[in-house]
């Protein structure tokens, strides 16, 4: 089996940290990952990519050509990628406290997930920690990984001073999606 994640958004949301956490968790989970990162020269606001490829046997190719999930962070993002990719059969999850605008996506996708990350984010006080909301999110929809790896990976990867809030919102996202979405 060999999944295709992609994240989008811009500089400062945390999208290259992501895949980082997000590869780190699937490889406590047992799995081979390869994660690819594209980021603009600006360190704010330019635009930003994290493709993680997951599979229970080796990789041969590293990139995403065709995502099978797709965290959209931002409407730029996801205006910018929904053209350069093949989304038919992708499984969408959208900020949807930043992406009002779905026309760009709407009919091309398997599915929508609506999750307002950044305003969970900010309810629990930390508005930067909308990515980890998202994680926690793609989590409880795609039941690929335990919310267990993902906060394992989170203690690996993110700063100590960070992880207490982190968690907190990877929690809240899994919440929302199990919620919202079960089945």
């Amino acid at each position: 089996m060999r999944t295709e994640i992609m994240i989008s958004g811009s500089g400062g949301q945390g999208v290259v940290l992501s895949g980082a956490v997000l590869s780190q968790a699937f490889m406590l989970g047992g799995y081979e990952v390869a994660s690819t990162y594209t980021y603009g020269p600006e360190a704010r606001l330019g635009s930003s990519r994290s493709e993680v490829v997951v599979s229970d046997e080796p990789i041969d190719y590293p990139k995403v050509s065709k995502p099978d999930y797709w965290m959209a962070m931002n409407q730029a993002s996801l205006n910018t990628f929904s053209k350069r990719f093949d989304i038919s059969k992708t499984i969408l999850l959208v900020d949807i406290s930043n992406i009002k605008f779905m026309d760009a996506v709407k009919g091309r996708v398997k599915r929508i997930f609506e999750i307002p990350a950044t305003d969970i984010a900010e309810s629990i006080g930390s508005r930067i920690a909308a990515n980890m909301v998202m994680l926690g999110a793609f989590v409880g929809i795609s039941g690929l990984i335990k919310l267990d790896d993902l906060i394992n990976g989170m203690k690996e990867i993110v700063r100590k001073e960070f992880i207490e809030v982190n968690i907190k919102a990877a929690e809240k996202g899994y919440e929302e999606a199990k919620v919202k979405f079960s089945k």
